[in-house]
Order: C-alpha cells, then sequence, then structure tokens
C-alpha cells in the first residue's frame, strides 16, 4: 500500500539523503579564528571572497529604496534599465563583433537558472547535450533535473554514439574560461566547436561566467587569454542564431548571493521562448535595480575588475607554492577562475594502485572527501566533475590568506594522516 502522502518518483529520488549536497552542511557552519574555531574550511565551494568588502562599501554608499524596487519591476525578464545597462557593459568587456542590444539580453536569477531555462527552451526531454570532461559540477542537474536532458561526456564521437541509442543531441556546452582547470579556450579551439555545431545542427552554449576572474600566471605567460564566443565573427563558421552566451554576477563580482545572470541571443524565437518561461527563473525587482548600478558605473568596474584579478592571482600564487611545496600534483597553466585542480592520490598510490580496482578507487575518492569533511576541511572531489581518473579534487582559492593557508594545511594533514591509515591496514 502506498503511503500517505507519496511524492512523485522525481521528488522520492531528491528526497533521498544522497541528494543532499555536502556544500548546505558547510556554509551554515563556515571557520572564523575567533567566532567559530571549529568551523568547516570551505574550499570547495566556488565563491570569491577576496572583494567583499570593496562591494558592501559600494553598495552601502549608492543604493537607495524606490517604491518601484518593491514591484514586479517591468517584467521577469528583467528591468528595461539593466537589460541596457548590461548590453553597454557586455559591449565593452567581451567586444562583440556586433553590438549587443537590449532586447538581445534576457535577466535570470543566476547562471544556473540561465542555463536551465536555455535547456528547456532549446530541448525536449530525453534529448542530449554535449559535455567535455572535466566539466561544471551542476550542469548535469542544471540542463536535467527539471528540463529532462541527458548530459553526454565528449564530443563528436558521443554525438554519434548517443544518436545510435536513440538520443537527438540539440546542444553543446561550452565552459569559458574552464571551471574547474581555470584556463581559457584559445580562439581557435572556440571555433573548430562552432563548425561542429554548424555541421550536426547544435546549439552552442558557452557559459561565460568567469570572463572577467582573468588574471596573470610568470608561469603560464604564454596561455591564452579569455575570448568571447561573442567576439567570434560566426561567417562560415556558424549561423549565429545557434550561439548563445551566459554571464552572471557571482563570480567576477565575488556575488554569489546577489543571485542574477542573463542570456545573450540573438535568436529572436529563443528569446520569446525564454520571456515566456522566466516567471520561474526572475531576479528579483531590488536585484535587478543594485546590479544596473553597479555595472553602469564604469570607474568602479575598472577598478573593482583590476583589484580582483591582482588579489586572484596572488591568491593562486600562495595555493601553487604550497602544493609544490609539499609534493601535491596539480594542473598547471592556470590564469583564470578561482580554482587548481589537484591530485591528492599521488601519496596513495603507492599503498592502493596494485591492490584496488577502479571501483574501489572511486570508492576511494569518497571516503578520502568524507574524512576531510569529518576534519572540517571541504574540497569537491573529481567524481563530481566528471573526472575520468580517481582522486582529483578542486580546491577554491579565493579567499583571504589567513582562511587558505589553514584550510590548505589541514588538507594536507588529513591526507597525510588517511594515508598513514592506509598503510597500517
Amino acid at each position: 500500500m502506498a503511503r500517505p502522502g507519496r511524492l512523485s518518483i522525481r521528488g522520492d529520488i531528491h528526497a533521498e539523503p544522497a541528494s543532499r549536497p555536502p556544500m548546505l552542511d558547510v556554509v551554515c557552519d563556515l571557520w572564523h579564528p575567533e567566532s567559530n574555531p571549529g568551523g568547516y574550511l570551505s574550499l570547495g565551494v566556488a565563491e570569491n571572497t577576496l572583494m567583499h568588502q570593496e562591494m558592501i562599501e559600494y553598495m552601502k554608499k549608492t543604493f537607495n529604496i524606490e517604491s518601484h524596487f518593491l514591484t514586479y519591476g517591468d517584467g521577469f525578464t528583467g528591468s528595461h534599465l539593466l537589460r541596457e545597462v548590461a548590453a553597454k557593459f557586455i559591449n565593452e568587456r567581451f567586444r562583440p563583433v556586433n553590438p549587443v542590444l537590449k532586447k538581445h539580453v534576457s535577466i535570470t536569477s543566476g547562471v544556473g537558472p540561465a542555463l536551465e531555462l536555455s535547456s528547456f527552451s532549446l530541448c525536449d526531454p530525453g534529448d542530449g547535450i554535449l559535455l567535455g570532461r572535466p566539466y561544471y559540477g551542476t550542469f548535469p542537474s542544471d540542463m536535467g533535473a527539471r528540463a529532462g536532458q541527458e548530459a553526454i561526456a565528449f564530443y563528436e564521437q558521443a554525438l554519434l554514439d548517443a544518436k545510435e541509442r536513440g538520443i537527438t543531441t540539440k546542444a553543446l556546452i561550452l565552459c569559458n574560461p574552464h571551471n574547474p582547470l581555470g584556463r581559457c579556450y584559445p580562439r581557435s579551439v572556440i571555433e573548430g566547436y562552432m563548425r561542429l555545431c554548424q555541421k550536426y545542427s547544435l546549439h552552442l552554449l558557452s557559459d561565460e561566467i568567469y570572463a572577467l576572474s582573468i588574471w596573470d600566471n610568470p608561469d603560464a605567460a604564454d596561455a591564452p587569454g579569455f575570448t568571447s564566443a561573442l567576439s567570434i565573427d560566426t561567417t562560415d563558421l556558424i549561423d549565429s542564431d545557434l550561439v548563445h552566451v551566459l554571464w552572471g554576477m557571482s563570480k567576477d563580482f565575488g556575488s554569489n548571493g546577489i543571485r542574477l545572470g542573463c542570456i545573450i541571443s540573438t535568436n529572436e524565437p529563443f528569446q520569446q521562448a525564454v520571456e515566456a518561461n522566466a516567471y520561474w527563473t526572475c531576479a528579483s525587482a531590488l536585484t535587478d535595480q543594485a546590479t544596473a548600478r553597479i555595472l553602469a558605473d564604469t570607474a568602479f568596474v575598472d577598478s573593482y575588475v583590476a583589484t580582483n584579478q591582482a588579489r586572484l592571482a596572488a591568491s593562486y600564487a600562495v595555493t601553487t607554492r604550497f602544493l609544490r611545496e609539499n609534493n601535491v600534483p596539480y594542473e598547471k597553466g592556470g590564469n583564470a577562475g578561482f580554482f587548481v585542480w589537484i591530485d591528492l592520490f599521488t601519496r596513495l598510490k603507492k599503498n592502493v594502485e596494485i591492490k584496488l580496482s577502479e571501483a574501489e578507487l572511486w570508492a576511494l575518492e569518497a571516503e578520502l572527501q568524507e574524512t576531510l569533511l569529518r576534519n572540517r576541511v571541504f574540497l569537491a572531489c573529481g567524481k563530481a566533475f566528471g573526472s575520468d581518473v580517481p582522486g582529483r579534487f578542486r580546491i577554491v582559492f579565493a579567499h583571504e590568506k589567513e582562511y587558505l593557508e589553514e584550510g590548505l594545511r589541514r588538507m594536507l594533514k588529513t591526507v597525510q594522516s588517511f594515508s598513514q591509515g592506509l598503510r597500517n591496514q
């Protein structure tokens, strides 16, 4: 007999404890040297805290609440003011080949909702969306939890294999700059993806949420800088109606809590479909107006971005120096975002590589993450990013130096203890 108040099948799936992200326990109990020394050190959540004070001070000085901000505003895809300001901001910062107009911009409550809304508008339930690995960990849920699409790792061969299985592939997601690798795609590679999308009539969704979080790395002087999909002349490459760019405030402006993203596209039917379903993804009028004031202040944006980039470079240097000094391998060549992709299994290989199967190595990765959590430090594990190699973890380094160094020390101490435990087994 069905129990009273039974959920839907999908409700039952999401009610399982395994569906609850560990970060929810972390973010409500964060470490502070004085007020909460027993809290979690979060090196796993992609938040940039380096510029919080500057943003707080700016908003206190410039933001005044008006009656209009307590209404629905100008509709569910953003105010006329913000869409106009955002278009100007994109034209100045992303250097598009063709000017972005207000009508090309739809505002959402973050880039995650922007991706979900885009997937809902472009794909039918059961369709496929191509992803390269490793990928941003919530891409599959952003496009599949409600819209019903399937993530397909890799590209052309995977597309053909999916077709053999009866899956129609509708889009390709590009995360540029890349999360979790912290690199930018060269222009030639983006052009290659455009050709692939044109060949198979795929929509290209370019997630450019880290576009302004680019910084100098003396050890990677030849690393490519950021190239927006908007800055590429699509003539002879791809129908421009297949190209859609996503951007938001969370990363470049250290404001995950502001919850504002945008979809930039010249495809009019796509924008109409977005508008028709924007009720579920709209940003609040307060968020809308606060963002408009920030983005319209060119002098503030110039200063903020330059200072943020310098601080990101310094935090990256602190992190990679610690990793080198303690023989923790990491992917070199980063110059974007605020993460380092590391290998925590090198210290364990002598003990486990021969003894354990691949499935057991994945289980060991999960066990190591749980051990880190028990020691009150959070790192996102490789499996969450679709890594094809066990033992990879992502470090988020965009924190004040004291916090960052304490987290790195605790991480290393935990890994050393974990390795010793394996030797004693």
